[in-house]
């Protein structure tokens, strides 16, 4: 690696000012609004589908999230790009959303005491739910590359991405707070969110892509080209195996916290909640670091981050100490996915950019919920210091891989690029910047 921070001076994309881009800010307004029913949907449905029914530990609640997660990813996941190239992402969003509600609605019935088929009503809802996720996750993902600059999708995704944290943390506030004890009252709530999110969705005027006349340009045989290409294979293979390896860590560090505690849960929930907090931190950071550190030492230091929190997890196993790595790995995760994420948005060709996002999004989320089942697979037969510690290993054998393997970095003397907001050819420091 030779160049570990940038020689250039960074433009600085403050977020607060991408909101003054009219559609950008429908956009995250109606993210928001759906994540907020998202989280109030889905931490209901847990409550009534998953701890009511099971008080088993954490091995149980994981391997059940796990599997339920899975479905909708390998049915949904390698259609969603082409859903999302096809149609008109403006009124794919709208509608999806208000499929949605109609699904979230549905949802009531899961709670009805002398309804017999509730339960699988909930988890129909559940999988149908997640799968329309998908889709309109990469609709929302692929449109962010339309409503900003180039320079400014780092800032983009970060918002968003930070939004979705606090929206998660509003729904579960909505449902502790007032709905708790009425879990049909949090299904109607979270219905109305989701018409509230098709609608604002529903006036975004920008053309964000989809639709057939984009679709009728799609080149095959350049979608595989550009799959194989330095800059998407790097930032595909590095968010992955960092995502494996985390599931690996979550999986065992929670097993070790119910052990040490001896309580049903407990060690799930509590991973969970320091990995948001360092997605948090991440998606705050993402930003800055991306301004002053190139791409291949974003991803270096991500991982060897990782490689050095874990070897302390591994060395002391205690449990505070095992939630602070956690918290550091998730944090050093997210300010690789939003590079890689901002890499693929900019790098895609707009005709195909659902394709390759989708799978980009469906293979480390496969990375992670496998990590997730070998982290599992791996407590149960081996000790928790073993498994930490071949992920430590493996992290810091990642950082060594991923320090030389080529990125598809571009000479600085080379690039010549035309501004999206301009309309002459220029050398924009910013361009050149995220190109590298």
């Amino acid at each position: 690696m030779k160049q570990l921070r940038r020689t250039t001076t960074a433009v600085h994309v403050r977020r607060r000012d991408l909101f003054k881009y009219i559609d950008f800010r429908r956009a995250m307004s109606a993210q928001f609004s759906s994540q907020v029913a998202d989280a109030l949907t889905t931490i209901t449905l847990a409550n009534v589908l998953v701890f009511k029914f099971s008080d088993g530990p954490s091995l149980t609640a994981m391997a059940s999230t796990l599997i339920v997660s899975l479905i909708p990813l390998i049915l949904v996941g390698p259609i969603a790009g082409d859903l999302t190239d096809r149609f008109d992402r403006v009124k794919l969003l709208s509608r999806g959303h208000l499929a949605r509600a109609a699904f979230t609605a549905s949802a009531v019935f899961a709670t009805i005491e002398f309804f017999s088929g509730r339960r699988i009503v909930g988890y129909l809802c559940f999988c149908v739910l997640l799968g329309l996720t998908r889709i309109l996750y990469t609709a929302r993902a692929t449109s962010l590359s339309f409503l900003v600059r180039r320079h400014e999708l780092v800032a983009a995704d970060s918002s968003s991405l930070i939004l979705s944290v606090l929206a998660g943390a509003c729904g579960s506030s909505i449902y502790f707070a007032l709905t708790h004890r009425m879990p049909a009252v949090s299904f109607v709530i979270a219905a109305l969110l989701q018409l509230f999110a098709a609608r604002n969705y529903g006036r975004i005027k920008t053309k964000i892509g989809g639709g057939r006349q984009s679709f009728n340009k799609l080149n095959y045989r350049r979608l595989v080209e550009h799959l194989r290409s330095p800059k998407t294979r790097f930032a595909m293979s590095a968010t992955a195996t960092h995502r494996f390896l985390l599931g690996i860590c979550i999986a065992s560090i929670a097993v070790m916290i119910d052990k040490s505690f001896n309580m049903q849960t407990t060690g799930y929930l509590a991973v969970l909640g320091f990995s948001a907090a360092g997605s948090f931190l991440g998606s705050i950071s993402a930003e800055w670091i991306s301004e002053h550190f190139p791409r291949r030492s974003v991803t270096v230091i991500a991982f060897a981050l990782a490689s050095v929190v874990i070897g302390v997890a591994s060395a002391f196993a205690h449990p505070r100490i095992a939630l602070g790595s956690v918290l550091l790995c998730a944090f050093a995760f997210q300010n690789l996915r939003v590079r890689s994420d901002a890499t693929i948005q900019a790098n895609s060709p707009k005709a195909s950019i659902g394709k390759i996002f989708a799978t980009y999004d469906v293979l480390y989320n496969a990375a992670y919920i496998s990590g997730g089942v070998i982290g599992i697979a791996a407590t149960s037969t081996l000790s928790y210091r073993a498994v930490l510690t071949t992920a430590c290993a493996s992290y810091f054998a990642a950082s060594m891989f991923f320090a030389k393997l080529n990125d598809g970095k571009v000479s600085k003397f080379l690039v010549v690029a035309t501004h999206p907001s301009a309309h002459r050819n220029i050398i924009p420091t910013a361009e050149r910047q995220f190109a590298n």
